[in-house]
């Protein structure tokens, strides 16, 4: 069996459909199996040496002049494939295996810009988290094909052979939590207010070994926030010695992040903090956590503008500390 999985972007989506993913290949491990991922996130199959990344050129992909070219050149390496399964759902995504000619053509039901019409097998549409999401494909096909069960989700990078952190976590018996003030920059709607994990850590530092995560877009944190608070950020990691240092862990509190997502596939409960982002659609798997929010009326609104952050001012330090 020779399949070809699609997922182009985004970091955090990538990690939800791996559950789907390994799933599909230990229903079927004589399979050939090929990612079809932009370049900036090949990375994230490391941990999986069974798939075979076929590369996205991203900045040729967004560039309307050499989109197309370059749909046909993926297309070409992906050519002669059994079927494909389309965890995106976007024109792009469904234009590779129709340029390819595979003649199975799997959709998860969330189709956009007419991807669905280029699909011979689309899933009916659900309002689903995006685990469920992508599982609930894995289990159709793995029907098509007699085999059950492939739509149970399971922390697939629990067991992982990940890169050593090193020490950065102290050797005693206090819990440990993991702190993610953070979010991308095209995310930032979904950072909660800093002032409020300045007081989650006063309130939390006694009973539990806390650590920041800082990625590069905290890069000016790191210069005060651990003297300030009291509590130590993880060093400067590569990405899978950052995930062996949260699967340390005992708890991961984060915003509606990649972070939050690696968590999740690593087995680690985590805390999701969460304001304009839908509790549905970008929620958590079952036995993987919790997600807070206000649920104020405007939320979810995913409006990127958003000039009040009502639903996140408002989520106090004070209950989140409790769901600890």
């Amino acid at each position: 069996m020779d399949l070809v999985l699609l997922r182009l972007s985004a970091l955090g989506d990538i990690l939800r459909v791996l559950p789907a993913w390994a799933n599909l290949h230990e229903a079927f491990p004589g399979a050939r199996f090929r990612a079809v991922v932009e370049d900036r996130h090949a990375f994230l199959l490391e941990p999986m040496p069974w798939v075979e990344p076929v590369l996205v050129v991203r900045k040729r992909l967004s560039n309307p002049l050499t989109a197309l070219g370059e749909l046909r050149r993926v297309a070409g390496l992906v050519r002669g494939a059994e079927a494909s399964l389309d965890f995106h759902g976007i024109l792009k995504a469904a234009l590779i295996p129709r340029l390819a000619e595979v003649s199975e053509r799997w959709g998860d039901g969330v189709t956009k810009e007419f991807a669905g019409s280029l699909q011979t097998h689309p899933l009916p549409f659900r309002h689903q988290t995006r685990y469920s999401q992508a599982l609930g494909l894995a289990g159709a096909f793995g029907r098509s094909r007699g085999v059950e069960g492939l739509d149970r989700f399971r922390p697939v990078l629990a067991e992982a052979e990940l890169p050593d952190p090193g020490a950065v976590w102290l050797q005693g018996a206090r819990p440990r939590a993991v702190l993610v003030p953070g979010a991308s920059r095209r995310g930032a709607i979904k950072r909660w207010p800093l002032r409020h994990w300045i007081e989650l850590a006063r309130l939390m530092k006694d009973r539990w070994d806390l650590r920041w995560s800082l990625g590069p877009e905290e890069e000016d944190l790191r210069s005060w926030l651990p003297e300030a608070t009291g509590v130590p950020a993880f060093p400067r990691l590569g990405f899978w010695q950052l995930a062996s240092a949260l699967r340390q862990a005992d708890r991961v509190v984060s915003p509606d992040t990649g972070l939050l997502h690696l968590a999740v596939v690593l087995g680690v409960p985590v805390l999701g903090l969460y304001g304009s982002s839908d509790p549905v659609v970008a929620g958590l798997p079952p036995g993987a956590g919790r997600v807070l929010r206000t649920g104020i009326s405007c939320a979810p609104c995913r409006e990127r503008a958003c000039q009040r952050r009502q639903c996140m001012e408002d989520l106090a330090p004070q209950r989140v500390a409790e769901a600890f």
